[in-house]
């Protein structure tokens, strides 16, 4: 929805109707997957979906410092530092148990996902990439 250069950005009605374009076709479109990343929990030593980064700003003498961004364990709430090759490939293939939400709020649910994809093997928790619902993996137990 960019304009050429030389061309003018559309305003007005123009816009409104290709906003409006554009949403209609990413509807249209279904839902897409999202990228999921295993990792091996050092504080549990499970291997669970990482979902949740942190990292801790602070100021000292007028100058902030930062750490490195911590990828945050989703079964134990463990921190721990990205390093390389700390990602678990994907070797086993499931079919999701889970529903995929309704995009506008209603309150019925809707049918069950039922997309294949893969896993590590040793996951104990698994986070569906189409629809986002977590559920227990072969590795739980």
């Amino acid at each position: 929805m960019t304009a050429e250069p030389g061309e003018v950005e559309p305003t007005g009605w123009r816009l409104a109707r290709e906003l409006a374009i554009a949403f209609w076709r990413e509807m249209r479109a279904g839902p897409q997957p999202l990228p999921v990343l295993y990792i091996a929990c050092d504080g549990c030593g499970q291997v669970t979906p990482r979902t949740k980064v942190q990292k801790i700003m602070s100021i000292s003498d007028g100058q902030f410092t930062g750490s490195p961004p911590e990828t945050v364990c989703e079964a134990c709430d463990h921190a721990q530092p990205r390093v390389v090759d700390d990602a678990v490939t994907a070797d086993t293939t499931i079919v999701c148990t889970g529903r995929r939400p309704r995009r506008f709020g209603v309150k019925r649910p809707r049918k069950p996902c039922g997309e294949s994809f893969t896993i590590p093997a040793t996951a104990a928790l698994v986070i569906c990439p189409w629809c986002g619902t977590a559920q227990p993996g072969p590795g739980c137990g």
